[in-house]
């Protein structure tokens, strides 16, 4: 077999390899569908009660079409969700309520045009199907979960992404009927997100090295005016205007921010220390920013001895490539500028994590595209595959006991909503405490949402009458109080038999409060099927309503007693 990738698929892949590769691509795919499948929840979480339930009951509410569009194109805190709005209305329609589980697998068809997008620059190099397995690999993660498995920030930046990238590709040919096109996309990508009016410079960039000037002014005039409305009636600058000051107090955070950020896809210590958590992601940006720089150059800097470069396959992908960089970058540049005020750990907080590996999957194929006459692309493809792997695998194996325990923090956050009016997101006594719930019970009023079940489901009269389970006096959980929360602990052995899903319970004279255990998603519990008898939990603090709180365990099916109720107490004013 040759040494090098050439543009015959059929001298480099016998059938062997390109089953191989089918295999390679399809198993990632799948996998992640699988996840979704089995994780996604119809529940809704902080924003979307704004962004879907509010804007569903405004728009029904709405007495004319002017009344329905402003309710399409109000703004929900930082951003416009369009395409959000208009997939809930399409789902609404079908289905009769708000569906965020539906909703979910909207944002992952979205994903998966991306990937499309992706895959078909790819089928114009001619490579054999093997090269493109890397590209699975690093794409189909769990990593950005809360992208993933969240209706709303799957509505944003995976659409907001893939509005951009479609219209970056249809400029990328260079083609009179294509320019009206992606003039639409980005349209409705800069109503669909905030980030999505950065296609716009995306766009600029390639017209600009096309040489395309009477099209550039045109699409210069449009982002003007759509810039112009997106921001014009905005209730607040969300804090943003603070990033200045804090940029000019620690500069160093800023600039560090942004290689952390675009590095962020060998973030496989999410629970380490901030510090050695950003030290592997710091310097894997410092790795690829300048291999993305040096592609760039290496791409366009003929274009500056030549008035105009003939049209091929190859140009196009670098036009296209050109311009994902120019929007990939400007989205990390003002990440890392109005992000770091809140936590350095934002730089790789799983919403943001589609990005980076959406920049590595592009530096990755625009290596293989410009190296593919060389014996390089071999090397090249070597590196992709561990690179790939070792991305997928440990992803897997850090974030698939996340995901697992998100949807039972979800549905047990759901639960207690059901109970106590708060649950999903609000602190207690707070402004949006009480939106939440005026929403919440308008909502269901209306028939537009209905709860899910769970794991305290066959026990729910039980938990209703906590009031009335004696205490145990031998029943010692460990209470360690701070500010935002109290963690809980029932320590191993002092349940008789092993239990499945189980919950701290606290219970005051009026409230019953569930939080879900932790013990089965340890290394031991999750991955290698050991028996659960403890129960380990963290008690939100904010959530609960001033008051005095028996602490006991929900632990089923505990042979006919799941509720037992310990000796503590907590007290919140």
């Amino acid at each position: 077999m040759k040494s090098t990738l050439t543009a015959e698929p059929q001298v480099l892949a016998p059938d062997r390899y390109r089953t191989l590769a089918r295999v390679g691509v399809l198993v990632p795919v799948l996998c992640f569908a699988l996840l979704l499948w089995t994780y996604a929840v119809n529940i809704p979480w902080m924003d979307d009660f704004d962004a879907f339930f509010r804007f569903m009951i405004n728009y029904a509410d709405g007495k004319t079409v002017g009344d329905k569009i402003y309710w399409l194109l109000a703004p929900n805190n930082e951003h416009r969700i369009l395409t959000a709005k208009l997939a809930t209305l399409a789902l609404y329609n079908l289905t009769g309520e708000v569906n965020f589980r539906w909703l979910i697998f909207v944002a992952y068809g979205f994903q998966f045009g991306i990937f499309a997008i992706v895959y078909r620059v790819f089928r114009s190099m001619k490579l054999p199907l093997i090269a493109f397995v890397p590209v699975a690999f690093i794409f189909w993660q769990p990593q950005y979960h809360l992208t993933s498995v969240w209706a709303l920030t799957g509505l944003q930046h995976e659409v907001s992404i893939f509005e951009i990238l479609l219209s970056i590709y249809l400029l990328s040919a260079n083609e009179r009927n294509r320019f009206g096109a992606a003039v639409g996309v980005q349209l409705l990508a800069s109503m669909s997100m905030g980030n999505g009016v950065f296609g716009w410079v995306a766009g600029a960039v390639v017209l600009f090295v096309q040489r395309q000037w009477l099209r550039l002014g045109i699409w210069l005039v449009m982002a003007a005016a759509a810039i112009k409305f997106y921001f014009h009636d905005f209730p607040d600058l969300q804090g943003n205007e603070s990033s200045v000051d804090f940029f000019l107090k620690y500069p160093y955070l800023v600039f560090s921010g942004f290689f952390t950020f675009s590095g962020a896809l060998m973030d496989f210590l999410p629970d380490a220390p901030i510090f050695w958590r950003s030290v592997l992601p710091t310097l894997f940006g410092l790795v690829i920013i300048p291999i993305m720089v040096w592609l760039l150059w290496r791409m366009n800097w003929p274009l500056w001895q030549n008035s105009r470069a003939p049209m091929t396959p190859a140009q196009r992908r670098r036009y296209f490539f050109t311009g994902c960089y120019a929007f990939l970058m400007v989205n990390a540049v003002i990440i890392a500028f109005l992000r770091p005020r809140m936590g350095y750990w934002v730089m790789m907080v799983s919403n943001y994590m589609i990005y980076p590996a959406v920049l590595t999957v592009l530096i990755y194929l625009n290596g293989l595209s410009e190296l593919s006459a060389t014996k390089v692309p071999t090397r090249w493809l070597r590196i992709g595959l561990g690179l790939g792997l070792v991305v997928w695998t440990l992803s897997y194996t850090v974030h698939w006991p996340k995901v697992a325990f998100r949807k039972q923090m979800l549905l047990t956050s759901a639960f207690n909503h059901r109970l106590n009016d708060i649950g999903l997101g609000p602190s207690w006594g707070t402004p949006f405490a009480d939106f939440a719930r005026q929403i919440m019970r308008e909502t269901m009023k209306r028939g537009l949402y209905h709860y899910p079940e769970g794991y305290f489901s066959p026990y729910e009269t039980q938990i209703r009458q906590a009031a009335a389970v004696p205490t145990e006096p031998a029943l010692s959980i460990r209470l360690n109080k701070g500010g935002y929360s109290t963690l809980a602990d029932l320590p191993p052995g002092s349940l008789p038999e092993p239990i499945g899903q189980g919950a701290v319970l606290v219970q005051s004279d009026r409230h019953v409060f569930l939080f879900p255990s932790e013990s089965p998603f340890t290394f031991g519990a999750f991955y290698l099927n050991r028996p659960v008898q403890e129960v380990q939990g963290e008690i939100l603090n904010a959530t609960l309503a001033p008051g005095t709180y028996r602490v006991g365990v929900l632990a089923p099916p505990g042979n006919g007693r799941p509720i037992r109720i310990s000796n503590q107490r907590l007290s919140f004013p």
